[in-house]
């Protein structure tokens, strides 16, 4: 069975808690959205079950208490949890494609991962700009949306580590960061996080490092891979089409691309697309989302002879 669940949850001012951009993620047809009236088929809708958007009890807009943002996030966290719950999702055979809002919404997932499986089983793909490693005591900003790895490997704020009942995740990759805190390096180190910067890429090249990834993770029985939109250049995704975009990101045709290898492995069971804005002048990036969320269930062709 192939799932696709909507979180539109997101704690910064923009656009990703209305609801459409997912909508429109979903519901592209044929090559892009221009073509939709052309090419009617829709591979999402026709092969996967989409689930309900997951709500939560009060707003995260314009609260200027800290300690709302933690209590709003909790009730998201709690409906993922519960929302998949009721879907008898199974990890040996099934998939699931979450689609943000910003990549808070992974300390849902990862807690409703928890409760299904050893979490020393599951390898995390962290494709990001950004670490989201920090801890409220690394933390610049303070900023919720920088912690959600952290706290998927055991680190950070007790409220949200409660659910996990002690099953964290244990082996974490990370690529295409090049924007972390000074004291947020400490915690990467400590923790022994695999990390490969947008320099990597250039030194390695991006076949190599997913062959590094693989091999880092091949112990694990599943993989989780969480892509973040801003892992991409400013370039294809600026200010106003995701939260904090960050200058030597990746290419379009590398973000697919590790779609594409990840979900060769065998291993893809999770997979997330976060922070694309609800604009526009969108339309690129939701196609983009759209195709690569179809390239990670493996649904249509991607070469000639395949």
């Amino acid at each position: 069975m192939k799932y696709i669940l909507p979180n539109p949850f997101n704690l910064s001012t923009y656009g990703q808690d209305n609801g459409q951009a997912y909508n429109r993620i979903i519901n592209i047809n044929g090559a892009n959205e221009n073509a939709s009236h052309y090419f009617p088929s829709n591979q999402l809708t026709q092969n996967c079950t989409i689930l309900p958007p997951i709500t939560w009890t009060t707003s995260s807009q314009s609260m200027s208490n800290p300690s709302n943002h933690i209590i709003v996030a909790q009730s998201m966290q709690n409906n993922v949890i519960e929302n998949l719950n009721n879907t008898n999702f199974d990890i040996k055979k099934d998939e699931l494609v979450v689609i943000g809002g910003d990549h808070t919404i992974s300390i849902g997932t990862g807690a409703f991962l928890s409760g299904i499986v050893d979490m020393s089983e599951v390898g995390l793909i962290w494709i990001d700009a950004h670490g989201d490693f920090n801890t409220p005591e690394t933390s610049e900003s303070k900023s919720l949306t920088g912690y959600p790895c952290a706290i998927n490997n055991g680190l950070g704020l007790k409220e949200f580590l409660k659910p996990f009942n002690n099953n964290f995740i244990q082996k974490i990759v990370q690529i295409g960061i090049r924007d972390i805190d000074i004291l947020e390096t400490n915690n990467l180190k400590h923790q022994n996080i695999k990390t490969f910067s947008n320099l990597d890429i250039e030194d390695l090249g991006m076949a190599n490092i997913l062959t590094q990834t693989l091999k880092e993770l091949e112990s694990c029985k599943y993989i989780w891979l969480s892509m973040d939109i801003d892992s991409l250049d400013p370039i294809y995704c600026d200010e106003g089409r995701t939260d904090v975009p960050v200058t030597g990101g990746l290419t379009p045709r590398e973000f697919q691309y590790i779609a594409r290898k990840i979900h060769q492995s065998g291993k893809l069971r999770i997979s997330e697309i976060v922070q694309i804005n609800n604009s526009d002048n969108n339309s690129n990036l939701v196609y983009l989302a759209n195709r690569t969320i179809e390239i990670l269930l493996g649904l249509g062709k991607f070469r000639i002879n395949e």
